[in-house]
């Protein structure tokens, strides 16, 4: 058996349009998935229904299988999910689970695989987040292309406020998305600058800057009515800024300097 685990996100610092591609900046953090994979002569029934309910790490599984031409393999590896990020929430737990899954079963197979195989994978389930990279980064996360690569903080902390509700990542009309985002481009071309000059020159403040600014801009397409609550609190208890999970209405982390 093999093990491999990868960190999950609390929202995107950044997510938008920049230079009329869609990209984001994914918040990584020290939360995890991991995923355990082996042979096996025999698919239990509990193991089908496993791999029936994660189906995206399922499908990533066969793409990467078949890649290798290790395809004759797929009704002879099972794997389950040992850790887990909570799903719906924004929180990256898809392209961690799949990113986990890819890298215990590179170790089962003895196949290299490189963090860009990983999000080009991913890519072919649904759209994916940065997390797949050791670093922070602009990726374009639907033709899985790294703009820029970007330092990690040091001493960045979230408070994480979930709310009720789900929303899968396969539902969301990115057609209004990309409209909303063009009326706002001044302000995204802003967010993203704040962003990358504050993870390249290590300021803190900056990063919370740009993660209400883009927070802000979410908040016109998907409202949440807690939004201008928590940004009032983070004002009042010196908390860097607002970030929130772009793509659902339910969750948002305030950022506060540890």
């Amino acid at each position: 058996m093999k093990r491999a685990i990868c960190p999950g996100s609390m929202g995107e610092l950044v997510q938008g349009l920049l230079d009329d591609r869609e990209v984001l900046i994914s918040l990584t953090v020290d939360r995890y998935a991991e995923m355990a994979v082996e042979y096996s002569d025999k698919v239990e029934p509990v193991e089908k229904k496993e791999a029936q309910r994660l189906w995206k790490s399922k499908r990533a599984l066969d793409i990467a299988l078949e890649e290798w031409g290790l395809g004759h393999l797929q009704d002879q590896i099972v794997f389950r999910r040992t850790r887990f990020i909570p799903e719906g929430k924004g929180f990256a737990s898809s392209t961690a689970d799949i990113t986990a899954l890819l890298g215990a079963l590179s170790r089962l197979v003895d196949r290299e695989i490189r963090e860009e195989d990983v999000a080009r994978i991913a890519l072919q389930v649904e759209p994916s987040d940065s997390i797949v990279f050791s670093d922070m980064c602009i990726f374009d996360h639907l033709e899985g292309r790294v703009l820029v690569r970007l330092p990690v903080p040091h001493g960045l902390g979230v408070i994480v406020v979930e709310l009720p509700g789900t929303m899968e990542t396969l539902g969301v009309d990115r057609g209004a998305m990309r409209t909303r985002w063009r009326k706002q481009k001044k302000y995204m071309d802003q967010a993203f600058d704040d962003a990358q000059r504050g993870l390249e020159e290590g300021d803190l403040s900056l990063l919370g800057k740009a993660a209400t600014l883009s927070s802000w801009i979410a908040q016109s397409i998907f409202p949440e009515d807690l939004f201008d609550t928590l940004v009032e609190i983070a004002q009042a208890t010196g908390g860097l800024g607002v970030n929130r999970a772009h793509r659902v209405v339910s969750g948002g982390a305030r950022l506060v300097n540890l």
